[in-house]
């Protein structure tokens, strides 16, 4: 009886909450996207920009992805800010400049904690004889912090440049981004290559921090030059990519980090001939960070396609992950293993090979990726960047879009649709591409070398065709739309197809894999920073510090430890569009990130920290030592501007290394956890669940408590009756 009582309660209880009345206070909200797909969410409020996204950074430090985009003319820049509430982006800030916008990098340049914009701009002929001969490259920064969040009133005017972007890099320790580039010279037609230094209220152009200078190649126009630890020591080196002078012959120099010392020249190597820009990222998940370019035959710079394309990757080959968690050495003394509680040691002996019989180079053509789609031309290009646009270069993008710890690449590919309405019955089109980093296997391209492990694949079926069905595209990147733990996609688009410049492609796919995201800053403020003006106080979480390190190693369901290499903004030209912060798939997991270690350009032996047993899911904020007037730290942690709950996870000190004069001594980090949306619900099951036996209770109770009458009557009836 009681057991059927629950019952109708339960039905009564299911029925309550199933009327409209209680669904409009139900705290779980309904999901915004719903199909396992990527799904066209549109421009997302960046319907009347007619120009392109030229930077992605977190202007109001609320640690939501703002962007900036450039009007169509290319003299004024918007700041579109990322409004949570209504799923949209609102233009806030307006820059307008008299010249045509070249390249903008988001940066904390005065090291205030507020974000400031890098300008670059096409700069007008004044007359002198060296500029009749190329163009000049002007560059001005406008500081953010200025009144209602916007601009500050005067720039920072910097010397010229010639068009070869500079890059930001760290010239000194000091944690504050210069720059590095060729700058106009009178007397050398190419230009010099030099520092444009950063004191923190100006620049000042010098002689660069190489060891060697006159063994410093020519930039590239445009070129891939990168900050990023390339020989594992967790301390960011400088990769120039370089061009001989009216030649379409490259190479890469690396030059490695020596702190005081400067930068020295360890390796250089020719890249193959119609080779196009170089990115970087850990492709085979082994803890170093490995090369991607293309390389194509033939090159129309009138329409940007490149014909007869392959898709290379340089393996960089060091020593291994000991399985023990201190490093092991050979009888040599040379480094045989690191450990894996000690991942940032440097391989002196780091090799890379761009010779297409090396197992650790992989070149797959572009037909042979494609060519197991049936409505896709085999005999498909590649395009290197927007028509008559050769200053926007597209290159290879990588992110792991399906978090299972190997990077996936974006790329955006001219080909013709079979059954379309152009000659012949095709259309042709542009579109974009997801090469999926996948296992070795039957029909899976980039597999036929022998030791080869990984080959890739080109995502394509109905879940894609969000993505498929975009041919207007003149590139795209990753991006987390709403910062809710998945990389979705932005495509720039030329307008033809629908009239959009923008659309943004979201990742709804489900994966049994988990993710985690780092962001180091700059150390401009201990917490929150205090203004020399006496006014309110503010989040420096919106400024990164472009060439942080990230190495740690996980176990995987089977318990093999696999170690994982991820820098943060390596680079910086010509529209990156880079995320401030470093995304990472962790794959399927049963446990904790054991060790993540965390490298800046600090000086080497206080360059790196490391946290223990971070939660996957979640996000790290790692603040480096900070500048101080005094002796002492606080015991301030970070708090968001949002609200969000944090909490300090480690106060790391290092007390075997001399602090650094007026810099602090400790690290500071926090965490924000980042539940799934099953969490709510796996509440609602142990919730249920809970009720669920609490009635079983009830009942088994109930029942015992008529047992026990019964039991009580039989026995006094016994008495009685003996008594009669």
């Amino acid at each position: 009886m009681i057991l059927s009582t629950s019952l109708a309660y339960l039905a009564l209880l299911y029925l309550a909450l199933s009327s409209p009345g209680v669904q409009a206070i139900w705290p779980f909200k309904e999901k915004r996207f719903r199909d396992e797909a990527f799904i066209d969410a549109g421009s997302l409020g960046l319907e009347d920009v007619r120009g392109r996204v030229m930077g992605v950074g977190d202007w109001d430090g609320d640690q939501k992805l703002d962007l900036f985009t450039l009007s169509q003319d290319g003299k004024t820049i918007t700041v579109q800010l990322w409004d949570k509430d209504k799923f949209t982006y609102i233009p806030s800030h307006t820059l307008t400049l008299s010249s045509t916008v070249s390249n903008i990098v988001p940066g904390d340049y005065n090291h205030d904690g507020h974000l400031d914009l890098l300008v670059m701009y096409v700069q007008e002929d004044d007359g002198h004889w060296w500029e009749n001969k190329q163009d000049k490259l002007g560059m001005e920064v406008f500081l953010g912090g200025g009144e209602n969040g916007g601009f500050q009133k005067s720039p920072w005017k910097l010397d010229s440049s010639i068009p070869a972007q500079p890059i930001i890099f760290d010239a000194d320790n000091s944690l504050r981004p210069s720059l590095i580039g060729l700058a106009a010279d009178e007397e050398v037609e190419g230009g010099v290559l030099r520092t444009w230094l950063n004191n923190g209220t100006g620049f000042s152009l010098r002689s660069t921090p190489l060891s060697s200078p006159d063994q410093a190649c020519t930039l590239a126009n445009p070129h891939s030059s990168a900050f990023i630890d390339i020989d594992g020591d967790c301390l960011p080196d400088l990769v120039l990519h370089c061009s001989e002078p009216k030649s379409t012959h490259h190479s890469i120099q690396i030059w490695l980090n020596r702190g005081s010392s400067g930068y020295v020249l360890s390796k250089s190597y020719d890249l193959p001939r119609g080779s196009g820009l170089p990115s970087f990222a850990d492709m085979n998940r082994d803890g170093s960070i490995d090369i991607i370019f293309p390389t194509c035959k033939q090159h129309s710079k009138s329409t940007g396609i490149g014909t007869e394309c392959n898709i290379n990757i340089a393996y960089n080959k060091q020593v291994p992950v000991c399985s023990t968690e201190g490093s092991q050495m050979t009888k040599e003394g040379k480094l045989k293993c690191r450990g894996w509680g000690d991942l940032c040691l440097a391989d002196e002996e780091f090799q890379f090979s761009f010779d297409s019989s090396d197992p650790d180079f992989t070149s797959i053509p572009l037909s042979t990726l494609l060519s197991l789609e049936e409505d896709v031309d085999s005999s498909a290009g590649l395009l290197l960047h927007p028509p008559n646009r050769p200053d926007i270069p597209l290159p290879l993008r990588s992110g792991d879009y399906n978090v299972d710890g190997f990077p996936d690449l974006l790329l955006t590919v001219h080909t013709s649709i079979k059954g379309g309405n152009g000659i012949l019955g095709d259309k042709e089109v542009n579109q974009v591409k997801i090469l999926v980093n996948t296992p070795c296997g039957k029909n899976i391209p980039g597999c036929g070398v022998k030791g080869t492990t990984r080959g890739f694949k080109v995502g394509s079926g109905k879940s894609w065709a969000a993505l498929d069905g975009i041919y207007d595209a003149e590139g795209a990147s990753w991006i987390d739309v709403d910062d809710d733990g998945s990389l979705d996609i932005l495509v720039q688009r030329s307008g033809s197809q629908s009239g959009q410049k923008v659309t943004f492609i979201q990742n709804n796919f489900y994966h049994d894999a988990f993710f985690l995201k780092a962001q180091v800053l700059n150390g401009a403020c201990e917490g929150k920073c205090e203004p020399t003006d006496g006014g309110k106080s503010y989040s420096p979480l919106g400024v990164s510090y472009s060439g942080a390190s990230y190495k740690f190693t996980v176990l995987d369901t089977t318990g093999h430890r696999v170690a994982q290499q991820v820098a943060q903004l390596p680079q910086t030209g010509y529209h990156s569009l880079h995320t401030p912060y470093a995304y990472f798939g962790l794959g399927r997991t049963n446990n904790y990130v054991e060790k993540l270690f965390i490298g800046t350009s600090l000086s080497p032996g206080e360059h790196f920290t490391y946290l223990e047993s971070l939660i996957p899911n979640s996000q790290i904020i790692i603040n480096p030592p900070y500048p101080v007037s005094s002796e002492g730290d606080t015991d301030r942690s970070l708090i968001s501007r949002s609200g969000r709950a944090l909490f300090n996870v480690s106060k790391r000190q290092q007390t075997s290394i001399a602090p650094v004069k007026n810099r602090s001594k400790e690290w500071k980090s926090s965490l924000y956890l980042k539940p799934g949306d099953w969490v709510p619900w796996v509440g609602v099951s142990v919730f249920g669940t809970t009720v669920l036996l609490g009635l079983v209770v009830l009942y088994l109770n109930e029942r015992e408590k008529k047992e026990d009458e019964n039991e009580r009557r039989r026995k006094l009836h016994s008495i009685n009756f003996q008594a009669l």
